[in-house]
């Protein structure tokens, strides 16, 4: 019969797993973590009744050449369309940020693509060339989007919004050099090292779009 300092320890390593695997491996998603080195380590709550992702992030800043930020991830090979219902649900720094992305790799200067509502209502299109590199942005004059979706085709990336209900419109594009594979998801982040930001993401769909077919000779 194990004695209890052996039980003990078998329960903390089981209970620790259980929640690695809460935490890693939502809903549609692989895994979720921290890029970069927020002060405040994120965290994702899936509720499968509600189809509903409830994702708290720490760090400074999803943009320039350094991303801290909390993802949510599911890694693809070609080209894909994430689409969700996108709502910040506590106070804090004006430009905390909270959307869907697309990116190389998980390393805080990788190469990106996403689609952000900012706290303030504020809507764009982000996205960083090369490694280490400056983040480029267009805004929109659309405030405060219920939906979002970011679609990729190859060296495409468009994003589509929409307000209370109605339907998705295409605001705007950027070339971006096609990579693959990716990685897909969702990302909060507080633009405040010092604070958290907690978004939820309902309605959530992730497809990978068939190849494009041979150009023809």
């Amino acid at each position: 019969m194990p004695t209890l300092p052996r039980i003990a320890l078998v329960a903390a390593v089981l209970a620790v797993a259980a929640s690695a695997q809460s935490t890693a491996n939502p809903g549609l998603f692989e895994g979720a973590g921290d890029i970069g080195a927020p002060s405040h380590k994120g965290s994702v709550a899936y509720d499968a009744a509600r189809k509903e992702y409830r994702i708290t992030g720490g760090g400074n800043n999803m943009w320039g050449a350094r991303d801290d930020f909390f993802f949510v991830w599911k890694k693809i090979t070609g080209d894909v369309v994430i689409t969700a219902n996108v709502k910040i649900v506590s106070d804090g720094a004006p430009h905390r940020k909270a959307g869907l992305i697309i990116r190389k790799d998980l390393e805080p200067g990788g190469v990106y693509a996403d689609t952000v509502v900012h706290g303030s209502g504020l809507t764009g299109l982000q996205w960083r060339e090369k490694a280490d590199d400056i983040t480029r942005t267009i805004h929109f004059p659309i405030e405060g989007p219920t939906r979002l979706r970011l679609e990729r085709r190859r060296n495409v990336v468009t994003l589509f919004a929409s307000k209370d209900g109605a339907p998705l419109v295409e605001l705007g594009s950027t070339e971006l050099a096609p990579f693959s594979p990716m990685y897909a998801g969702l990302g909060v982040c507080a633009h405040d090292d010092k604070a958290e930001t907690t978004a939820v993401f309902s309605d959530v769909t992730v497809e990978m779009l068939p190849p494009p077919p041979p150009a023809k000779k």
